[in-house]
Parts: structure tokens; sequence; C-alpha cells
């Protein structure tokens, strides 16, 4: 069959002129010239937030049915203008409002017989979202008005020196887990993005950290 007859072929195979995608469109415009690859724009009418990682995986397995159907190996190519990390303004909002809501920032480091706290006050200014293959990454732009360091036990206050708490805090991260704040701090932020299927899956990671303005 030649180029043509596959890509109907391959309409009539999904059923459409488009693969809905919870909500989000894949529409297949053409086989390119290889004669292997379907290119497929986007068409985002419900302005649904989503991860081009996530979107790959349904297509993933749409095209390797579609290959085995007619013995021939395809793959795929989504031309758009959308970024491959894309949230909604819902989505922004409820994040918005999620950072805004923590006006302490705190963490603890335990040792044998006395614990250590930082905490941190000021507020959120916005955030970034970043994305690393199989990892989606939330950045709190965080503007930091003052910080102590005290001994929890003894209820002794240690540091009031906004800088040197800021490098404790992150101190404390590093020394335990990079994943310490989305545990800790910005665990709600899980509650918000499981309402969002093309964002939170099983084998997406999301971590969230704190960005201090106060650092740059």
């Amino acid at each position: 069959m030649d180029k043509t007859q596959l890509y109907w072929l391959f309409l009539d195979f999904i059923g459409g002129e488009s693969i809905d995608i919870e909500g989000l469109y894949l529409k297949p415009e053409r086989i390119l010239r290889d004669g292997n690859t379907i290119e497929f724009s986007i068409d985002n009418p419900n302005d649904i937030s989503f991860y081009i990682g996530v979107v790959n995986e349904y297509l993933d397995d749409i095209l390797f049915d579609f290959s085995k159907f007619v013995n021939h190996k395809f793959k795929y190519h989504i031309d758009t203008n959308y970024s491959e990390l894309y949230f909604s303004k819902t989505l922004k909002n409820e994040i918005k409002r999620v950072l805004q809501s923590i006006t302490t920032l705190k963490l603890s480091h335990e040792y044998d017989t006395y614990t250590v706290t930082t905490e941190i006050q000021g507020h959120s200014v916005g955030f970034n979202g970043e994305y690393d293959n199989d990892t989606i990454f939330i950045w709190n732009e965080f503007d930091a008005k003052s910080g102590k360091v005290y001994n929890e036990t003894t209820n002794t206050t240690l540091i009031t020196d906004l800088g040197e708490c800021i490098s404790k805090y992150l101190q404390i991260i590093e020394s335990k887990s990079s994943y310490l704040e989305s545990d800790e701090v910005y665990q709600e932020l899980d509650s918000v993005l499981e309402e969002y299927p093309l964002i939170s899956t099983d084998w997406i990671a999301q971590v969230y950290h704190t960005g201090f303005r106060n650092l740059s």
C-alpha cells in the first residue's frame, strides 16, 4: 500500500479523524516522506493540562497495535506549538493557591539526643514547571522575609540571620533526600496534580522544590 492508502487505513483504525486522549485531541495530519512516520498535531479545545511524555505513552500503544495490524513498523512525530509540559489556566491557579497558602517553610534534622529545626517565613511570588524524562518538577519562587534555626528539644534559638537560615534549610535537604520538600512541605500539590491524568501517572515522579529569590 502507498502512503495515502495507509493514512486512510490509519484513520479507519482509530475510528475517526483524531485520537481523544482524556479530552486532548491528537490529529494525524499525514505520513511523512520516509513512509514510516505519522505526523500529528494537537487540538486542545478543552484547555487540557498535559505532559508530552504521558501523551507519548498513549501514542506508543496505538502505533504498536497499528504496526502489527498492517505488518509495517510506524513511528510518530508531534508538530505543535505547545510546550512539552503544559499547565492550563485552571491548573496554574490551583498550584498558585497551594503555594500562596504556604508562608512558613519548616524542615528538621534529628540527631541522637536532640532535633534542630529550620523555619523560614515569606511568600510565594510564582512558580516554574520543568521536566526530565519521567520526572516533573515544580519550583516555588519564594521571597523569604525572616528565618530561625532552633533546637526544638530545648527550644533554644541558634540562628536568625536569613542567609544562614536558608543555607541550613538547603543543607537539610542535601543531607536527606531531594524529595524531602515534596513529602514535608508541598505534599498538598500531589492532591492537585492527581486530578490531571495527562500530568500525574504511576510512572511519573513529581518533585517540588523551593527557589529562594534571596539567593539570586
